[in-house]
Parts: C-alpha cells; sequence; structure tokens
C-alpha cells in the first residue's frame, strides 16, 4: 500500500505508480486531510483496547450463546 499526504498547489497532480500495480486494478483516493484528527496507530494495539473497553456493559453475557440466538434469529426467517 502507498499513502502519501501532499499539499497539491494546482488542480492536476501526478503520481508514480509502482511496478508491481501495473496491469492490477488500483483505488485511488483524494481525501481532505484533517491535521487535527489522531491517526491510528496500528502497532499499537492497545489504544483500540482502551478507545474500546467497556463499550458492553452487560458483563453476563455469554458470546457462545448470543451467536447461537443471533443465528437461530436468522435461521427462522428462511
Amino acid at each position: 500500500m502507498v499513502r502519501e499526504i501532499v499539499t497539491p498547489k494546482k488542480e492536476n497532480y501526478n503520481i508514480h505508480i509502482p511496478k508491481e500495480y501495473l496491469n492490477h486494478k488500483v483505488e485511488i483516493l483524494v481525501l481532505p486531510f484533517d491535521e487535527n484528527k489522531e491517526v491510528l496507530n496500528v502497532s499499537s494495539g492497545n489504544t483500540l483496547l482502551q478507545e474500546t473497553f467497556g463499550i458492553i456493559d452487560n458483563t453476563d453475557l455469554d458470546p457462545v450463546e448470543w451467536q447461537r440466538k443471533i443465528r437461530s434469529e436468522w435461521d427462522d426467517r428462511i
């Protein structure tokens, strides 16, 4: 993956496509960059854990039973 943050000075911009991407479908996005937005550091797994800790307040939840219930709701629709 190639990611580059630039400040264009004109409407037209030339990009370099790496050789390994030639003859393959690629996605090119142009999005405004929000400098105030904090970029998630994937290498720091604790950050995600800290941000999501405590989202589910029900500590009595059995994950396996919950999955069975959800799946059975869909099975009943068929």
